[in-house]
């Protein structure tokens, strides 16, 4: 079964990010109804823009994002994760 995600993220200050999830949907095509929707609404006005695969090898990028996942499967981090520490 494959399932959509709807986030939404904008930078607060320095970097600082914001991000929201919004919902679970059945269908690519729901999601995108959500987010037309919540696009509307006060804060989600001011970054509508739906981002994709290509906008985010530029930058981040605010907006909302689809992420496309498939129940019952690892997405992401199969091969686990290292922390870096550093000293401001």
């Amino acid at each position: 079964m494959i399932l959509y995600i709807v986030g939404h993220l904008h930078i607060l200050y320095d970097d600082v990010e914001d991000i929201k999830f919004l919902g679970i949907f059945s269908t690519k095509e729901k999601a995108k109804k959500a987010i037309q929707m919540l696009s509307k609404q006060p804060g989600f006005k001011d970054f509508p823009k739906i981002i994709d695969d290509n906008d985010i090898e530029t930058d981040v990028i605010q907006g909302f994002y689809i992420t496309k996942v498939v129940v019952d499967e690892i997405a992401e981090w199969k091969e686990g994760f290292t922390t870096v520490k550093w000293k401001e």
